[in-house]
């Protein structure tokens, strides 16, 4: 039996929740102020939401052909395409739970703590790896969005592949964030680049499954592609992700970037 849409909707504001009280009780006021700005800080460079909009897709479109046959399946963009993918991004970022409040959470708190505690990129994993299991509920129980014949071991299969592409997408989303002050804002995007081509790009593959659909693994397209692209910025930046040992923090000054 499928649980009613609004738990879903309130479990989405778990990560902001989580925030604004950890904040309230650390931070006061100044704390949850300083993140409430972070939220609407899109003065940053052109270049970089142009990586999310177009580089995000393209990595999304990648996923689907790195699967044997997938090619074969695909149809050449209409009209329709990039409306469909803008109009997806506009309520990813205004009506939408999980673009919009989890990032609050995710990026805008956590992030900047686990990157001092253990680094850019030890810490960015961790995040990602959470973020992952926070998605455990669309492979098992109630608001599962698998096949019902699905097998346990190919919903964990799935979920694996999945976390491992949410790790890897995390590491690309630090990368930005630490070029653009910590911008929560810049997050939000992302998240919502990677939700809303990943909807657009279904029409283009009809006969492929959605990336939470165990029986074709399709999954396994998001942990190849978006791993190597995560190896090639940590490789490039030589780990750094653009960190500053004294980067911002709810409540603090942002830093310069580094490389």
């Amino acid at each position: 039996m499928k649980l009613p849409r609004a738990a879903y909707v309130l479990g989405g504001f778990g990560p902001a929740a989580a925030a604004f009280i950890m904040l309230g009780l650390t931070s006061g006021t100044r704390g949850v102020v300083a993140l409430l700005r972070s939220i609407v800080h899109w003065r940053v460079g052109f270049q970089w939401y142009l990586l999310l909009l177009v580089g995000l897709p393209v990595l999304n479109v990648l996923a689907f052909l790195v699967i044997p046959g997938n090619l074969a399946d695909f149809h050449a963009p209409d009209s329709q395409f990039l409306m469909l993918y803008l109009k997806e991004i506009a309520f990813s970022i205004t009506l939408g739970v999980a673009p919009l409040w989890e990032e609050v959470g995710w990026r805008g708190f956590a992030l900047p703590r686990l990157q001092r505690l253990y680094g850019p990129v030890v810490g960015t994993v961790i995040l990602g790896l959470l973020w992952g299991v926070w998605h455990l509920p669309f492979f098992f129980g109630s608001f599962s969005q698998t096949r019902p014949d699905a097998s346990f071991v190919s919903r964990s299969v799935a979920l694996v592949g999945f976390t491992i592409g949410l790790a890897g997408l995390s590491i690309i989303m630090t990368w930005v964030l630490n070029h653009c002050g910590g911008s929560t804002l810049m997050a939000i995007l992302a998240h919502a680049a990677f939700d809303s081509s990943g909807i657009a790009l279904s029409g283009l593959f009809p006969s492929t499954p959605p990336y939470y659909d165990p029986i074709h693994f399709q999954t396994l397209g998001i942990a190849i592609v978006y791993t190597i692209a995560a190896l090639v910025v940590i490789v490039a930046t030589r780990g750094r992700l653009g960190y500053a040992l004294n980067h911002q923090e709810a409540g603090a000054s942002p830093a310069p970037a580094e490389t």
